[in-house]
């Protein structure tokens, strides 16, 4: 029997998962998520938290010769989300077979938890940015086709004034394949492909392309594309997620645990306007 000292040690690996914590972004790095490491060490699953946003100053006050500016002040938002737990839990028998595979288990352990806990984010994500329940999002329907320029326009529309700020396109595989047939009304491909590594865009947004996209089972199903502002989303997770250890009595193997609370939040509103942070284009 491998024991704790000759293969694995929790502290090593908690500060390995912890020093390469930061910069976990979800939605694959676009603007839409607003990333925080700082939620509250004794937050447990379950638990309702505060997530905060300022608000504006307003525009400038125009004053004549002599006259004083009024005062304003500078407030802070909030709205309420409830935090996850997500953890991996695994045997340290496992840990024997990586080692002669690898040169260094903690590092190939780290790599794995932090690939899984970037899934997990974006999955929440997606999930928080696609329902329909609280404020913020509003769905136009085109489900009578397939995507096109015009419900792609009349998506970008429900925005009002604030469709420049757009930062991602979340679709189906399903719906990319639609896209890349669809044409504009002078006949011109919607769809560019990258030509240098970076993402497909449609009317100069970058699309993601994800089977986490929302599908409505149906005859035919329809698919779910969502269209998310810059600062749509937040993403609030303990920096340093916890590695506890017990014992298997049964097997006499250690048993190791990973957990990290976080929260995904849509924002019903952004500062200062009242337009839908996230618009769900539904179609064939």
């Amino acid at each position: 029997m491998t024991t704790r000292s000759d293969l694995f040690i929790p502290e090593v690996l908690a500060d390995a998962v912890a020093g390469a914590w930061p910069d976990r972004v979800a939605l694959l790095g676009t603007e839409a998520v607003v990333e925080s490491r700082t939620l509250p060490g004794d937050a447990k699953g379950g638990d309702r938290v505060r997530i905060p946003y300022f608000g504006v100053l307003g525009e400038y006050e125009v004053v004549g010769e002599g006259q004083s500016l009024t005062p304003t002040k500078l407030t802070m938002t909030t709205e309420e989300a409830v935090v996850q737990r997500a953890g991996k839990l695994f045997e340290i028998t496992a840990w024997a077979r990586m080692a002669a595979m690898y040169a260094d288990p903690y590092a190939e352990a780290t790599r794995q938890l932090l690939e899984g806990a970037r899934r997990t984010f974006d999955r929440a994500l997606v999930e928080a940015a696609a329902s329909t329940t609280g404020g913020g999002v509003q769905t136009v329907n085109a489900s009578s086709g397939t995507i096109s320029y015009d419900a792609i326009v009349d998506a970008l529309s429900a925005f009002g004034e604030s469709e420049d700020s757009v930062a991602a396109v979340v679709m189906h595989p399903k719906v990319l394949n639609d896209l890349r047939k669809a044409k504009s009304n002078d006949g011109m491909p919607l769809f560019l492909n990258p030509q240098d590594g970076g993402r497909p865009r449609v009317l100069g947004l970058p699309i993601i392309v994800s089977r986490r996209a929302p599908v409505i089972s149906g005859t035919p199903n329809t698919y779910v594309t969502l269209f998310v502002r810059r600062g749509a989303l937040a993403l609030w997770y303990n920096g340093t997620p916890s590695i506890e250890t017990d014992k298997d009595i049964a097997s006499d193997t250690l048993l190791a645990a990973v957990n990290v609370y976080f929260v995904a939040h849509r924002y019903s509103r952004l500062p200062g306007d009242t337009d839908p942070v996230v618009v769900r284009l539904v179609t064939r």
